[in-house]
């Protein structure tokens, strides 16, 4: 599979054996993105987050606070 530059994306491995994965970047520092900070650590709306996280205003309040967002 190829992922375009900043898109978020996992796998979940639903199997009873261990996984492997191979990664391979196009450039020696390709840098990190953290779930949680890219979510809730930003200015989005929370009706928005509440949407696409299917969380309660409540529980996205408390993770903004936490990872320092607004809105």
């Amino acid at each position: 599979m190829v992922f375009p530059q900043g898109l978020l994306h996992f796998v979940v491995n639903n199997g009873g054996t261990e996984a492997l994965i191979w990664v391979s970047f196009s450039s020696p520092s390709p840098g990190l993105q953290v779930l949680n900070t890219a979510l809730f650590g930003n200015n989005l709306d929370s009706d928005l987050l509440e949407k696409i996280t299917l969380l309660g205003d409540d529980e996205v309040q408390r993770l903004k606070g936490i990872f320092g967002g607004t809105g």
